[in-house]
């Protein structure tokens, strides 16, 4: 009788655990490049509403001129700024908290 000798596979920690997290890591890396779409988003959105506010500082004398009114620039300021600084505010506290180890309340 003839017995076949069998080969083990060994992972890198000894079991499967390993092999078990790789969809986690994945996920946490596909959460990390959303984060930085949206703090990327936010900083944009914030150095666009200052230029808007530049400009509109700036035109204003020829807007008045014109006739024309600031009210709907006023409204997308103040939903851009609001937007922009608080996701701002969140991606800080959140860096604080990372590299400090500590969790950073507000209030």
């Amino acid at each position: 009788m003839r017995r076949c000798r069998q080969s083990s596979v060994y992972s890198p920690g000894g079991c499967g655990c390993g092999l078990l997290l790789l969809p986690v890591i994945a996920v946490s890396i596909g959460v990390m490049f959303v984060l930085a779409g949206l703090a990327t988003a936010a900083l944009v959105l914030f150095i666009t509403a200052i230029g808007v506010t530049i400009w509109l500082y700036r035109s204003r004398e020829q807007r008045r001129a014109d006739g024309k009114t600031n009210v709907g620039w006023i409204a997308f300021l103040v939903i851009a700024y609001l937007l922009s600084i608080s996701y701002l505010a969140f991606f800080i506290l959140l860096l604080v908290s990372t590299f400090t180890g500590e969790s950073v309340t507000v209030g």
